[in-house]
């Protein structure tokens, strides 16, 4: 096995041509293989997001922006290619900086197994999945208590109602000065991931700084402006490698589970399966919903929203592809609250051409224990290539939603790291009440140390994955042996949803 970590870094490049100009960059990666298998480690730059227009400023300082002009247009080119707020980036740079020093320690390997993410013995990994802040491992073994959860959390309370919150997507920024007689006109972005801008996107517009949103991860574009007929230069940037957010608000909690690197090798497909909140056609509660918090206290669970407007429409059918896809409900048959209208179509489709289906499984350990028929269901949904893409939720797209997710993306092969960064960046979200999922232990909802604990232990009733079988294995064997999904499922999933790394 490879004790050595070798680093692939490629930093932004500038280069201008006779027909435009080159602006890439793409986040660090650290590729580490032990026969057939690699680590994807990933650092400074970032993720993206596609084609929704939010003109929003950017909170990160930045240096100055290099610029590129042509007799109508001076491009600002973006320097800041992370569509995520400063904190969640930082959660994610933090725990990736983490998994360079675990691959360092123990080897390329390492990661493919259930670790305590610190790399110190006598660490308990049911303590929580917070990134230690001091030199790797802090004096709590990992855990960290509510008081320093905003070192990654914005002080910033979500208005649900309106889907608002500062750590979500904020997308890539594009600006651009146009010449005088081209001021106060309006203006068309048009951006495309082929040079010849062929099945391009636009964006019309009369401001002169956007963000455009839900870009895929990883991926060249290339994009000019136009104003009376008079083209921009142009130019190009590369969306970092981080999770894709999608913003789809009202909708909250929305995730593309693409673009994660695998043992294998290959890459995680973007735009096949999602993962986030409801879709609700009604607001209010429907009887009373009370939880007790981690201090003991009796707390009022969310409310219900609309989560069904024009703009949810678009993003979902549009950015997100989902027409002629499949909507999987992961809440109970009462807890849809009369969602959708009919059995077996969602509430977004047009003549029925999005179908779905309601798949009610529990949260955690006891879901993976008691539902095994479902949990055989869902992924021999994954498994019918005509019925992608698929988007599954509960109702916050964090427990339920988030046990599916881990089970999905360790099949496929992601490290433990980028299961909990999947897992944990729920905290992130628009939707309100939500913190850090890997600490709570209180309710039937939230019990991250008891997966851990029934995954690990050997005992007869639980998994024992330990360190002796791959998260990858240990999840195959799960499949196979305790809800009986058959190879063949497993072998399509994994053809559908891998392809080479580029």
């Amino acid at each position: 096995m490879k004790k050595s970590l070798l680093l692939f870094s490629m930093i932004a490049a500038l280069c201008v041509t006779g027909c435009g100009v080159s602006h890439s960059s793409k986040g660090d990666e650290a590729s580490n293989s032990d026969s057939a298998d690699s680590t994807n480690i990933n650092s400074d730059n970032s993720n993206n997001s596609d084609s929704s227009n939010n003109s929003q400023p950017n909170s990160e300082p930045s240096a100055p922006k290099q610029e590129v002009k042509n007799g109508n247009f001076t491009l600002l080119l973006p320097n800041d290619l992370s569509s995520m707020s400063k904190n969640c980036k930082k959660y994610v740079d933090d725990m990736r900086a983490q998994q360079r020093k675990l691959i360092q320690e123990k080897g390329a390997q390492a990661d493919y197994y259930i670790n305590d993410l610190y790399g110190t013995n006598g660490v308990d990994i049911t303590k929580g999945v917070l990134p230690s802040t001091k030199d790797y491992q802090d004096n709590t073994g990992g855990y960290r208590d509510g008081t320093t959860q905003n070192d990654y959390l914005d002080p910033v309370g979500a208005d649900y109602t309106k889907g608002e919150k500062s750590d979500e997507s904020k997308g890539i920024e594009i600006e651009f000065k146009p010449a005088d007689a081209l001021k106060n006109k309006e203006y068309t972005i048009t951006y495309s991931v082929n040079a010849d801008l062929s099945n391009a996107k636009t964006i019309t517009t009369n401001e002169t700084k956007i963000n455009i949103k839900n870009l895929l991860v990883n991926q060249k574009y290339y994009y000019k402006v136009t104003a009376d007929g008079k083209d921009s230069t142009l130019a190009d940037f590369t969306t970092g490698d981080y999770p894709r957010w999608i913003d789809a608000r009202p909708m909250f909690n929305v995730r593309d589970m693409g673009g994660y690197m695998t043992s294998s090798g290959q890459r995680i497909k973007q735009g096949l399966v999602y993962r986030g909140g409801e879709i609700n056609n009604k607001t209010g509660w429907y009887g009373t919903q009370r939880y007790t918090d981690d201090t003991g206290n009796s707390q009022a669970r969310d409310g219900h929203i609309v989560s069904q407007t024009d703009a949810s429409k678009k993003a979902f059918r549009e950015d997100m592809g989902m027409v002629n896809g499949l909507e999987i409900d992961l809440r109970s048959s009462t807890e849809t609250n009369g969602y959708p209208k009919t059995k077996n179509y969602c509430n977004f489709a047009e003549n029925n051409d999005i179908s779905y289906k309601l798949i009610s499984i529990s949260s955690y350990y006891k879901g993976m224990q008691n539902n095994t028929t479902q949990i055989k269901q869902l992924f021999e949904a994954f498994a019918q290539a005509d019925q992608h893409p698929v988007y599954y939720h509960c109702y916050g797209g964090a427990d339920r939603t988030g046990v599916v997710g881990f089970m999905l993306g360790a099949l496929l092969g992601m490290s433990y790291t980028d299961l909990v960064i999947d897992f944990e960046l729920t905290s992130y979200s628009s939707n309100p009440s939500r913190n850090y999922r890997g600490h709570l232990r209180n309710g039937p909802w939230n019990d991250w140390p008891g997966l851990v604990k029934y995954l690990t232990d050997t005992g007869s009733n639980n998994l024992g994955w330990g360190t002796t079988k791959t998260i990858k294995e240990g999840m195959e064997d799960y499949l196979k042996n305790k809800c009986q999904v058959s190879q063949e499922t497993i072998n399509k999933i994994r053809e559908i949803m891998l392809e080479p790394a580029k």
